[in-house]
């Protein structure tokens, strides 16, 4: 009788034995050649083989449609190579660098040991990696932009404007004579912008339209180009006056009603020709120093509100200039100390001009007036 216990017994051993070896073979047999396997967990075994640590039983995403997800390898939810970040440290990981790894770097799931760039193919080793891809699409990128910027169209920029915008012969000797931020604003930007500046000393909106001056600006500017406007200055001069044609005109215009009536019709005139029209308030006079008021601030409240009554772009020039001169005390008082207003022969300070080194300081604030309003403009901006 024990005899025959132990006969049966033993042949039970040796096909408990036979089957185990069998499933072996056969889960091997089905293992891609370049996938290690991997260490037991608690999942059943996946495609691979491996089998992650503390992952749920689960099929793993075929290698040419399944991608890691939140730091998560193929096999790091049930069989596979294990995760590197999702399922804890499979065998694929710790041997070899097995997809598991794969699977914390964004690349595919298992079939092919992870390159330094993490994706890996079926069956196979990575190639350029998803860091080589992000580095060849960044730059790639790079190369898009700088092309872009190259190829930005030509275009033309119109200013009208007065003295305090106008060109000057600017001497080397003398570095504060006369300037006027219109011929300064050219250098903040690409070759590709042409700036023309019209601006006439003098000038007030109504002047500037009675004698032609828009009207000649109208007749060349194209659509996609930018007209710059700025008066104020001699518009609110209440005593002085020109004569036209024989007739005697004040130079004042009451910044809430005729003012605006003349810049109505410089932005009427941009976009009949497609322009684009931006309105730049009037820079403040030198009593702006150090905490002074900020003259000509009604000249430059009725271009913002007529830049918001037309959905028109507002430089508002003047309040940076007032916020730059307010803050220099005590006021420069001597020729020697003023760096920002021309200082006439007689080495007194002018009151409204500049020379300079304020005009380019004038010119800076206008180009980033233009980026704050997101013009198309910023892109020709030199950076």
């Amino acid at each position: 009788m024990q005899s025959r216990i132990y006969k049966r017994a033993w042949r039970w051993l040796r096909a408990a034995a036979w089957a185990a070896c069998v499933a072996s073979c056969s889960g091997a047999s089905e293992r891609p050649v370049d996938q290690p396997a991997g260490a037991a967990g608690e999942s059943g075994p996946g495609p691979g083989g491996a089998t992650g640590h503390g992952g749920s039983s689960a099929a793993a995403p075929s290698a040419s449609s399944g991608s890691a997800s939140g730091g998560r390898a193929a096999g790091a939810s049930g069989g596979g190579a294990a995760g590197a970040s999702g399922g804890g440290s499979g065998a694929g990981a710790s041997s070899g660098g097995a997809a598991g790894a794969a699977g914390a770097s964004g690349g595919h799931n298992a079939g092919g040991a992870a390159s330094p760039g993490g994706a890996t193919n079926s069956g196979g080793r990575a190639g350029a990696g998803s860091a080589a891809g992000a580095s060849s699409g960044g730059a790639a990128g790079a190369e898009a932009g700088a092309a872009g910027a190259t190829n930005l169209p030509a275009v033309s920029l119109y200013i009208a404007g007065d003295s305090t915008v106008s060109e000057y012969t600017l001497d080397p000797k003398d570095p504060k004579s006369q300037a006027g931020w219109g011929q300064m604003l050219g250098a903040n930007y690409s070759s590709k912008l042409k700036v023309l500046n019209k601006a006439v000393g003098g000038r007030t909106a109504r002047r500037f339209i009675q004698e032609g001056s828009l009207a000649a600006i109208l007749k060349l500017i194209q659509p996609g180009d930018y007209l710059l406007v700025q008066f104020g200055t001699n518009d609110s001069n209440t005593t002085a006056k020109y004569t036209l044609d024989g007739v005697e005109y004040p130079y004042l215009a009451a910044a809430d009603s005729d003012f605006k009536t003349y810049l109505q019709q410089y932005i009427d005139g941009a976009l009949s020709k497609k322009a684009i029209p931006v309105l730049v308030t009037p820079p403040p006079r030198n009593s702006a120093y150090c905490k002074g008021p900020r003259s000509l601030g009604n000249y430059g409240q009725a271009m913002l509100d007529l830049g918001k009554a037309d959905s028109v772009a507002v430089v508002d020039l003047g309040l940076a200039t007032h916020a730059y001169l307010s803050a220099i005390c005590p006021k420069p008082t001597t020729a020697a100390q003023e760096t920002f207003f021309k200082v006439n022969a007689d080495d007194s300070i002018d009151g409204t001009h500049f020379q300079e080194n304020g005009a380019r300081v004038l010119a800076g604030y206008v180009a980033d007036g233009v980026d704050a309003a997101k013009l198309g403009l910023s892109a020709y901006r030199k950076r």
